[in-house]
């Protein structure tokens, strides 16, 4: 075959989009020798231009994986290998390959590298291609071999001889009878397996039979028809499981490739007719020396289901193939195509088409080009339909910068956008804001209503802030309920900037006041907003963000529903609340947290009991208010080991009382956080605490407050249970200042209700608060629960609470809360 034709089925190979690379084992490494143009242009693999680069290199992506192990054995011990390699982002494919590797000579390899997310029937059919270009390439000298390893083998049939010493089974596949043109029949003879072999083959086959190494053995097959075939056949030695010995052989019909080595011009047209079962067209385009001529050498017939013209009309006006291209796209296919020939470069181009149908699709062209020696260009192409790539892309970016409830930008998209604004301002010297959004009580709706409505609440949300703001802002969802909005290109005056985020707020909050329409009924949500400016300082992305988070929490202390500004004044509330919850840890690691104990007294006056509380006396600060620590250890988690702590203390000076006649009858309350209750094991937490310290049960109250009532009512009911039946008390706190249902009350195993000192401070000058009380008082009675009045300091409160049947009272008037060893001397006055 002449350098003429030689190359030009290397310029085939070139354009088969299947990236083959071939490498050489060395010293352990598995070297990089030669790639084809298709492994060049695959993105994923790395450093394929690169002679002599190790494999670890060129598959960079699958670094994790033990490909490279793999392929230094097949280029050991000469086994075949196919796999499939994935490498997944999260639940996104970021890469799938089909890969086969063949050793073709000693430590030498070549790998095919396939895209497995293609349809199964375009990788059929490159399958094919390739195979037949393999063949074509086995016949050019030293390529030959490179081209037998380009196609996989076709698995057509297999036989498997198991010796015994009393018997020798000899088993046939269905397709190796098929192709053998037997009747198909599991058993066979050893005469007959041979039977087609014609005697001239026979040493070939009966010498791969012993050595059973694997190797590739080919001969020819006598059909009982008379008809002559070339196998290709592979036979193994082994062992089974039992000690017999097993040999099995894979036979391939090669009878195709055979004649296609003989016959070029048949191996074309085969190469033809697969090219026309592809979902893409090949052909190849010619450019005369003069550039001012050119023409269409070859095309493939599939050109006319991708673009409604036949061959031969491109053949005649290759003009047509531009004609359906799109008019914004055709001067850049243009212009690439033009740099490719002068630069001698492979070229691919993406680019839409109107289709005959009248849809729009994507297509891809590459080629590489190659200079003929009468100074014409002849470029080998393939076309091929990405549009299914093309949506795939846009979707894999709507799911990556996009939420997938409310169609917002995501934090990412935002970061991004920040980010470029915060740069812009700098030059502009604009003015920007931001706008952090919370809505208030949401989570109360996810729980009361479900998720369902919450997800239509955060949609409606979203429309709303979008229809409020100006179409170059960008209003994203941060998450959960919180959405972030982006103000740009402001005032350069910061005060008049300031004012312009202030009316988008108010009008931001007017919008989201009106009621939303859920399943049929009205629902009301408020937001909080935080407003920071940017645009003078030199601020980073997360500090802009702290900034508007930080003022979205003052709006909510504010009272929610409102906006606030940040302020610097903010920033240092935030340090100080985390350098105490810094010094609340420490304190807990040292034992500074104590217990002190205020009395409770009955109608008389007499002491029944006392309530535990928690006191924290600071190294530096003295003694730190309750009112400051305690919600601290509710928010960030400390509440659970503090609360252990109290527990632990109170049950034990519950048993230091029981051993005393005067003290033994006295009660102990502790207060339990929501959160403390709900932690999985707190029933055999206080049990075992109980136990530990050897104290009665039943002289330990714990006192819950009515924000449990939001919760799981069946699973806080439940585990009351669980402990009242081991004889534990139970008190509800704060009586009538949370969300007390009458249905969830009756059905509590509660002993006790505390009326909370806010009513009682002002029951003799507030008619409200004095018919609150007497309310609590009357209901606690019909429910046959004892009462505990809070905060008693006068004898005018006393008074009137004793004439309207409270007889339970704890406050300054009996006695203010107190280290163990004051309220000791005040039990034991005479010890």
């Amino acid at each position: 075959m002449g350098p003429q034709a030689h190359g030009r089925l290397q310029a085939l190979l070139d354009v088969v989009p299947v990236a083959l690379l071939e490498f050489r084992l060395e010293e352990d490494h598995l070297y990089l020798w030669a790639a084809n143009a298709a492994a060049r242009r695959m993105p994923g693999l790395g450093a394929v231009r690169e002679e002599g680069v190790v494999a670890e290199v060129v598959f960079d992506l699958l670094a994790s994986t033990s490909l490279v192990d793999q392929l230094c054995a097949v280029a050991r011990l000469g086994v075949p290998l196919d796999c499939r390699q994935v490498v997944r982002e999260g639940t996104r494919v970021q890469l799938a390959w089909d890969l086969s590797a063949r050793r073709v000579a000693d430590h030498c390899i070549v790998v095919s590298v396939r895209d497995a997310s293609e349809a199964e029937n375009l990788r059929v059919a490159l399958a094919s291609a390739e195979a037949a270009l393999e063949d074509a390439r086995r016949d050019l000298h030293e390529q030959t071999e490179v081209f037998n390893t380009m196609e996989s083998l076709a698995h057509a049939g297999h036989w498997r001889r198991i010796e015994d010493p009393g018997e020798t089974v000899l088993l046939w596949s269905p397709g190796l009878c098929d192709i053998a043109g037997f009747e198909r029949q599991e058993w066979l003879s050893t005469e007959r397996a041979v039977s087609g072999i014609p005697a001239e083959d026979r040493l070939i086959y009966d010498k791969a039979c012993r050595l059973g190494d694997g190797s590739d053995m080919e001969y020819r097959w006598q059909r009982p028809d008379g008809e002559v075939r070339w196998m290709r056949s592979r036979v193994r030695h082994s062992l089974s499981r039992d000690g017999m010995s097993v040999q099995m052989g894979v036979v391939q019909d090669v009878t195709d490739e055979h004649r296609a080595a003989e016959q070029l011009r048949e191996q074309l047209l085969f190469i033809q007719r697969i090219a026309s079962r592809i979902p893409g067209f090949i052909y190849q385009y010619r450019l005369h020396a003069d550039g001012s001529t050119a023409s269409v050498q070859y095309i493939s017939d599939a050109v006319r289901q991708f673009l409604g013209v036949t061959p031969s009309d491109v053949a005649r006006d290759h003009g047509l193939l531009l004609k359906h291209v799109v008019p914004e796209d055709a001067p850049q296919l243009r212009r690439s195509a033009l740099v490719s020939v002068r630069r001698m470069v492979p070229w691919q181009c993406e680019y839409r088409v109107n289709m005959p149908e009248g849809d729009v699709r994507w297509h891809m062209t590459s080629a590489v080009p190659h200079k003929e020696p009468d100074g014409t260009v002849l470029s080998h192409g393939f076309t091929m339909d990405i549009t299914d790539r093309k949506r795939a892309e846009q979707e894999i970016e709507r799911l990556a910068f996009y939420d997938a409830l409310t169609g917002l930008p995501n934090r990412r998209l935002l970061l991004d956008r920040l980010q470029r604004s915060i740069a812009a301002g700098q030059r502009t010297k604009a003015q920007g804001a931001l706008l952090f959004i919370d809505l208030d009580n949401f989570k109360d709706l996810n729980d009361t209503l479900g998720h369902d409505m919450g997800d239509q609440l955060l949609s409606q949300v979203a429309a709303r802030l979008v229809g409020s703001v100006r179409e170059a802002d960008t209003v994203s969802r941060f998450g959960g309920d919180e959405f972030v909005v982006m103000l740009e290109n402001l005032s350069a005056d910061l005060h008049e900037a300031a004012t312009q985020a202030e009316i988008v707020a108010d009008k931001l909050l007017a919008s989201l006041n009106e009621p939303f329409a859920l399943d049929g009924g009205q629902h009301y949500s408020t937001p909080s907003i935080g407003i920071t400016l940017y645009g003078e300082q030199r601020l980073t992305v997360d500090e802009l963000l702290k900034r508007a988070d930080l003022a979205m929490y003052q709006a909510k202390a504010a009272g929610r529903n409102t906006q606030r500004f940040f302020d610097p004044d903010m920033q240092a509330a935030v340090n100080a609340r985390s350098n105490l919850e810094a010094d609340l840890r420490q304190g807990l690691a040292r034992g500074e947290l104590m217990v002190h104990y205020q009395p409770v007294v009955d109608h008389d006056g007499k002491l029944v009991g006392a309530e535990a509380l928690a006191r924290w006396r600071h190294p530096q600060r003295g003694m730190i208010s309750p009112a400051d620590f305690i919600p601290l250890a509710e928010q960030t988690g400390l509440i659970l080991p503090l609360g252990q702590t109290v527990l632990h203390t109170a049950c034990s000076q519950l048993a230091a009382w029981a051993q005393n006649p005067a003290t033994a009858h006295l009660t102990l309350s502790v207060n339990v956080s929501a959160r403390q209750f709900r932690q999985a094991g707190f029933v055999a937490q206080v049990l075992g605490t109980l136990k530990d310290c050897q104290a009665d049960p039943h002289r330990l109250k714990l006192e819950l407050t009515e924000s449990l009532l939001l919760g799981d009512i069946e699973d806080t009911i439940e585990r009351m249970e669980q402990l009242k039946k081991e004889g534990v008390g139970f008190a509800l706190d704060d009586f009538g200042t949370g969300y007390s249902s009458l249905s969830y009350l009756k059905r509590l195993p509660l002993d006790q209700v505390k009326i909370d000192q806010s009513f009682v401070r002002d029951v003799l000058s507030d008619p409200n608060d004095a018919a609150i009380v007497r309310t609590i008082l009357a209901l606690a009675k019909s429910l046959d629960l004892e009462v505990v009045a809070e905060g008693v300091e006068t004898a005018g409160q006393l008074g009137f609470l004793r004439l309207h049947g409270c007889e339970g009272f704890q406050g300054y008037l009996f006695g203010r809360p107190v280290p163990v060893e004051e309220m000791d001397a005040f039990l034991y006055p005479h010890q």
